[in-house]
């Protein structure tokens, strides 16, 4: 019988504290005309899952992996690939509020350039137009 109690009493509880779960997806052109995709999931207003890609040629960036080989243009030795995985754990551990960035669109914060040195304005816009999307 407690046995029972105790069962009845954890899902009533487990039910209770269920969270908010939204996905979103957002993206950004840049003048270029290459176009930057966000999906985004957001628990309770947080990011909680990222995914972000970006268009080059006929493909995207991710699709093309280590071909899209830049790491001798890199000033830390990362592919685009590598840089963009850095950069979604990044998100989802700290969200974006606190990015800041240069003119040229480059994280200024320190912890994020030990992993990503790229351009990031396209993201944050990306990340931005989905959680824009959210309140409509």
């Amino acid at each position: 019988m407690k046995k029972m109690f105790m069962i009845a009493l954890l899902t009533i509880l487990c039910g209770c504290g269920k969270e908010d779960k939204v996905e979103s997806e957002g993206t950004y052109q840049n003048a270029k005309g290459e176009t930057t995709t966000a999906k985004v999931t957001f628990v309770d207003d947080k990011i909680k899952e990222i995914y972000l890609d970006e268009t080059t040629g006929d493909t995207t960036k991710k699709t093309l992996k280590d071909a899209y080989d830049m790491r001798e243009a890199s000033a830390i030795g990362k592919n685009w690939d590598e840089q963009v995985a850095f950069l979604e754990s990044y998100i989802k551990r700290n969200g974006i509020e606190k990015i800041q960035l240069d003119a040229s669109g480059k994280a200024m914060n320190e912890d994020i350039l030990t992993g990503c040195t790229i351009s990031i304005d396209g993201y944050i816009k990306a990340i931005e137009n989905a959680k824009s999307k959210l309140n409509q």
